[in-house]
């Protein structure tokens, strides 16, 4: 239920804060505001927001996300079962001879399985679990502040 305002009393508070002379912002006040903007354009583009910086830099941050991305998902996330089909088949043709690369191998091996079978899943249900978490938490927040500023 709203209050009912009195238009009298509306009418005097209008007038009255009307007639109440302006006032002076302090002298300090430009320069510090001025200090804080100076401050701010010195500032490195990789330490401001992601929506200040450059357009290059932008796109170059957005492959790599997919790149690391795609990467831990096995190529199978963001690109097809061909896509690593073609992958392997390509390692394969890449078969150093001789060196030390044949006494790591079964090491490699072993990480990729556990890769694969142990940490590639909890990884994926983990994302999955940060995003709900997230979405939860900032539907909580907006309810609380909304519930907070809520007139009476």
């Amino acid at each position: 239920m709203e209050p009912e305002l009195d238009p009298k009393l509306e009418a005097l508070l209008s007038s009255e804060l009307k007639a109440l002379p302006p006032l002076k912002a302090p002298a300090s006040l430009a320069l510090n505001v001025m200090a804080i903007l100076a401050a701010r354009a010195r500032i490195p583009w990789w330490q401001r927001a992601w929506w200040d910086w450059p357009l290059s830099a932008k796109a170059a941050f957005v492959v790599l996300a997919i790149t690391v991305a795609g990467a831990m998902g096995g190529g199978g996330l963001l690109l097809g079962e061909d896509a690593m089909w073609y992958s392997s088949d390509l390692m394969e043709r890449f078969n150093p001879s001789e060196g030390v690369f044949w006494n790591f191998v079964p090491l490699a091996d072993a990480a990729a399985l556990v890769w694969e079978h142990f940490a590639q899943p909890f990884l994926r249900y983990g994302a999955v679990l940060a995003g709900a978490l997230y979405l939860m938490f900032v539907g909580l927040g907006t309810v609380c502040f909304r519930l907070t500023v809520k007139r009476i």
